[in-house]
Formats: structure tokens, C-alpha cells, sequence
């Protein structure tokens, strides 16, 4: 469900994970949902600690608590806790479930270069197995109004759209969410150029205008009853999709987009994102919002 009524958002005490906490918190009381803060112990950290005599697992809770009450306004909102034992993916996938979660949040750590071609595990591992939307949050993002304890400020938001159930259905969960915030929508569809020699380039160009054209004609017969509900501004531009996405994103003139996904239906034997989502994802410098449609 779409705004959430239950967050559940996993840390490991890094940087990243408390921007990441203070994203899902401020979520949170956006939606008016409850919070929950997990963070999946090493099992092997967890044996040797037990060995040495050491109750791991409440002192971890007590560090969790102070990490919690460091990034406002998550200590405001009576998150509930969860240190458990175990991989953390299969822990985060499991708690989700388990606690009924509309989205799970987590954090990508800081990347450049190289680096960026591809994620930590847990994040790729989250995206891969969990039965639920995925807020991704980069390690560089900032409340559009710092001083709000909500996400007030943000917008538009962007959905990238296509003629396909899970693009459609993330566009309506765009909608919903930018009702909640007080912005727009930017549905945004992207035609890929055509790969052809030189020789053809006169047909090509062809070709893509009358896709560019198509496309616009279909997405605006699909998205109709939602345009005269919400305020979508739809837009057909050509070029590579990762790229031209992650630019309708940058954020400008004050603006401070927040990017929603269509995520392919979950698969118990996990799934990866798509090529164009992947590529997205390790590009855009703000939230994005990985959206599994509800059943």
C-alpha cells in the first residue's frame, strides 16, 4: 500500500543507514505510519560475543536506541526495535513480511566512478528478494525542509512510465504520495534510439518520431482517468532511459524530486532490477521508490 502505513527501515550504524533513518522517519510522519528500526546481527559477530560471555543482541538494542535518538526525528516517533540474528537480507525480507511493511528503506552508500557500477550487497540483496516496495535512499540526501520533522518540500515527483503493469501501477502510487506532499506528477517516458548504421540514419530518425508519437498517444489513453484526478504532466523524450531519468531527477531551481519505479513482480528465487533500473539507481542523487504493485 501506497502511502505506507507501516516503515520499516534497516540500519548498520553507518552514515549512510542514519540518512537513510532519517528519510523513512520523516516517511513516516508524512503518512501518519508506524516506524520500524531493524538492524540484522552477524551471526558469527553474535557466536563469539556469547562465547565470551557477552549478551550481544541487548547491548546492540541499547546502541540501536542512541542511534535512533541521533537522527531526528526518528527518536520523536516511538519506532519500534528489532536486532535480530541472521543474514541481512534474509532478516530484512523476513521482518518485512512478518510485520506487514508497505516499503522497506534502506540507504546506498557514497559512490564515484567505478564504484558506482555497483551496489553494497544488502541493497542489491533487498532489491533481489524483498516481497515489498523499496525506497532507496542515497547517501548524499538532505530534507527539503530541514526544519519540518516530514518531507515537506519535496517534489515533483517523477515516475517513469511505459506501457506495462508495474510502470502504470507506480505511476498511480506517484500520484497518491505527491497528493500527500502537495506537488506534481512528472510521468516520464523515454524512447531509446535505434541502433542502426550510418546509412539508415534517415530511416531511423523516422521511425522514432512515429515511436515517439505512438507512445505519447497510448500513455495518454492509459493514464486518462488518473490525469483527471491528479495533476500529471506527461512527458515523451528520446535517449538512453537510465540517463535521461536520472537527468528529469537532478534536482534544480530548488526543486527536490523524488523518483518512483514500476519493480517487477516478486519472484521467491529473487529477481534483479532491470538493466535501465539498476543503471538509474546507481545514477540518481535522489530517493527512488521502487514500486511492487499490490496484488
Amino acid at each position: 500500500m501506497f502511502p505506507p502505513r507501516t516503515v520499516l527501515v534497516a540500519v548498520d550504524f553507518s552514515e549512510p543507514s542514519r540518512v537513510a533513518l532519517i528519510c523513512a522517519a520523516r516517511l513516516a510522519r508524512q503518512c501518519q505510519a508506524t516506524l520500524h528500526v531493524l538492524h540484522a546481527e552477524d551471526p558469527l559477530l553474535a557466536g563469539a560475543a556469547s562465547a565470551a560471555g557477552i549478551d550481544l543482541t541487548t547491548e546492540t538494542r541499547e546502541e540501536l536506541g542512541a542511534f535512533v535518538q541521533s537522527a531526528a526525528p526518528a527518536g520523536d516517533s516511538a519506532p519500534m526495535l528489532h536486532v535480530v540474528i541472521g543474514s541481512a537480507v534474509d532478516v530484512i525480507r523476513d521482518i518485512a513480511v512478518r510485520e506487514g511493511a508497505d516499503v522497506i528503506v534502506v540507504g546506498m552508500r557514497g559512490m564515484s566512478g567505478a564504484e558506482r557500477t555497483m551496489f553494497g550487497s544488502t541493497t542489491e540483496g533487498v532489491l533481489r528478494k524483498a516481497a515489498t516496495s523499496v525506497l532507496v535512499v542515497p547517501a548524499g540526501w538532505t530534507p527539503p525542509q530541514p526544519a519540518s520533522d516530514d518531507l515537506s518540500g519535496t517534489g515533483p515527483i517523477v515516475a517513469g512510465v511505459e506501457m506495462a503493469t508495474p510502470a502504470l501501477a507506480a505511476t498511480r502510487a506517484a500520484c497518491r504520495l505527491a497528493a500527500l506532499l502537495g506537488t506534481s506528477v512528472d510521468a516520464v517516458h523515454i524512447v531509446p534510439p535505434l541502433a542502426v548504421p550510418a546509412r539508415w540514419a534517415a530511416h531511423a530518425d523516422a521511425a522514432l518520431k512515429q515511436h515517439v508519437e505512438a507512445a505519447r498517444a497510448d500513455l495518454a489513453a492509459a493514464l486518462h482517468d488518473l490525469r483527471a484526478e491528479y495533476p500529471v504532466n506527461l512527458v515523451v523524450k528520446t535517449g538512453r532511459v537510465a540517463d535521461e531519468l536520472a537527468a528529469a531527477v537532478e534536482p534544480v531551481g530548488g526543486n527536490q524530486p523524488l523518483l518512483v519505479i514500476g519493480r517487477r513482480t516478486h519472484d521467491e528465487r529473487g529477481g534483479a532490477p532491470g538493466t535501465s533500473a539498476y543503471r538509474i539507481l546507481t545514477m540518481a542523487s535522489v530517493p527512488v521508490l521502487m514500486y511492487l504493485p499490490e496484488d
